[in-house]
């Protein structure tokens, strides 16, 4: 996040991906840290924070292939997506209703041929 602050500083605009690299793994539900990424707390002032356009997840190749990419990708994606695109509570978000969110998501992605990674355990679709 240094370097956001620098940019926006210097009076740039800029699209944050700091806190959103998908290959960076964990294991269980790590979409968890994702999503409680606030893309406007990084130190800024207000006229940095007005710099910001929006954010990106980035997914760097080096531990996927053609067969486990669109697994390592999603669900994590989800997660800033809905942060950066959806009104939300930053101050609290309701983890236990973004993983309900999650799971369905998976559910249809999977019922429609796109094999997604389960977001918090084995998980089951119905």
């Amino acid at each position: 996040m240094r370097r956001f602050v620098q940019v926006t500083k210097a009076g740039k605009k800029a699209l944050l991906s700091a806190c959103w690299y998908l290959d960076h793994l964990s294991t269980g539900g790590d979409w968890e840290k994702f999503y409680q990424c606030e893309p406007t707390n990084f130190g800024g002032t207000p006229e940095q924070v007005s710099l910001l356009l929006g954010g990106e997840a980035c997914m760097w190749s080096e531990v996927v292939n053609d067969y486990n990419v669109v697994q390592r990708i999603f669900p994590r994606a989800f997660a800033p997506a809905e942060k950066l695109w959806s009104a939300y509570d930053a101050a609290e978000p309701d983890l236990d209703e973004v993983a309900r969110r999650l799971e369905e998501h998976v559910c249809r992605m999977n019922a429609g041929g796109i094999p997604g990674q389960p977001p918090t355990a084995a998980g089951f679709c119905l």
